[in-house]
Order: C-alpha cells, then sequence, then structure tokens
C-alpha cells in the first residue's frame, strides 16, 4: 500500500482512491509517494482552463468564488485529482486552470445554469501531447454570460 503525504490518498497498487481515515492507522509499512493530483499541483500541469465572462463576476465574484470551491468538493469526492490549481480575477472576467478536464467542464456548466448564457468548449488545446490514448486530454472552456 501506498499513502500520498499530502493529501493522504491510497493507491491500491491500480488506482489512487480517496483517504480513508482508518485506513492509514492500520498499515503496517506504508510507503509514501504522491499521488497523481499531487504531482500534477506541484508541477503546475494544467488540464483544464475555464475563461468566465459575464456581469456577474465583477457583480458578486464572492457568490462564483464560492460556487467554484462547491463544485471543486463535489468532483474531488468522485475523484481525488478534481483540484483547482489557480484562479484570476479581473473585472469581468475570471480564469480558473484545474488539474483535471473535468473538473473544468463542470464548472462552466454550473456557471451556465445558475445565471445562463453560452458555453464553449474547445477539446486538446495547442500545446497538448497525449502520450497514449488513455491519456487525458487538455480542455478550454469558455462562459460567456448574455449581456
Amino acid at each position: 500500500m501506498r499513502i500520498c503525504p499530502n493529501c493522504h490518498a491510497i493507491h491500491d497498487g491500480r488506482k489512487w482512491s480517496a483517504p480513508c481515515p482508518h485506513s492509514s492507522n492500520h498499515l503496517a509499512n506504508p510507503e509514501f509517494l504522491l499521488c497523481t493530483g499531487c504531482k500534477r499541483m506541484r508541477d503546475k500541469i494544467v488540464f483544464g482552463t475555464v475563461y468566465l465572462e459575464g456581469e456577474v463576476i465583477a457583480s458578486r465574484p464572492e457568490e462564483v468564488m464560492r460556487m467554484i470551491r462547491r463544485e471543486e468538493r463535489i468532483e474531488q469526492a468522485r475523484n481525488h485529482c478534481s483540484r483547482i490549481l489557480d484562479i484570476n480575477s479581473n473585472g469581468q472576467k475570471m480564469k480558473v486552470q484545474t488539474v483535471n478536464s473535468t473538473l473544468a467542464i463542470h464548472i462552466a456548466k454550473q456557471l451556465k445554469k445558475a445565471y445562463k448564457g453560452r458555453m464553449q468548449i474547445y477539446r486538446n488545446t495547442p500545446g497538448h501531447r497525449p502520450r497514449n490514448k488513455q491519456s487525458e486530454g487538455t480542455v478550454a472552456v469558455k462562459w460567456t454570460q448574455y449581456p
């Protein structure tokens, strides 16, 4: 058994899974190794970028941030690698960088659901070189609120 020293995720020999409070106490000699999510955070590897633009970004930034962080928590329950790397805000524009593509798409979908607007998904953006067919591709998602 391997345990991530940062987030305490557990690797069972096949895949990383969310930390379990009881499992780390029962391991005799755990091997410590960074999980995929922590490696991506350390190396600042971005697989998803969300570009947000609209009046709601400037008028209610705290509400938008809460929605983004809530979506991160929901996705982390499904996949421990779903993490936000960076958030930049400038007036009516915001840029959210994630370490997996699924989280980026889900953030934009939630904003579209809450505030309407238009969402565009661009898969395998420039600069992406997949290692194999199972590799996660990069994604850029643009959400624009209607004027």
